[in-house]
């Protein structure tokens, strides 16, 4: 399948999971960084059969943003110009809720994918 095959090798922090039998997935990874234009997002894709069923993006709360890129190493890129509210994409259902997890953060979310496209 051609979303789960690299493309080259310059592109950093992606790969494929698979599910448990409860449809949950676990990754380990750092705060994503941010580049002009957009707010601070994650990409993810749910792949049902083989078939892209859901493409998507995650974001997190504004106030984390800001607690995580005044810490090292993120604090060296600076003059971040977009923020949740500015993002064209943004929807409030695409944050992630967030908790402190001993130095570092737990971000949950659940995905609604609809295989059949019928709505349910």
């Amino acid at each position: 399948m051609a979303d789960l095959t690299p493309q080259d090798d310059k592109r950093y922090l992606r790969g494929a999971q698979v599910t448990n039998q409860d449809g949950i997935v676990e990754f380990t990874t750092v705060w994503p960084g941010w580049y002009s234009g957009r707010t601070v997002h994650v990409h993810a894709m749910v792949h049902i059969n083989n078939e892209r069923t859901l493409t998507t993006q995650m974001m997190m709360d504004e106030s984390l943003n800001t607690a995580v890129f005044a810490k090292a190493p993120y604090s060296t890129h600076t003059g971040r110009d977009t923020f949740n509210d500015g993002d064209g994409i943004y929807r409030p259902t695409m944050l992630l809720k967030v908790s402190e997890d001993g130095d570092g953060y737990l971000g949950v979310i659940t995905f609604a994918a609809d295989p059949d496209k019928n709505g349910k």
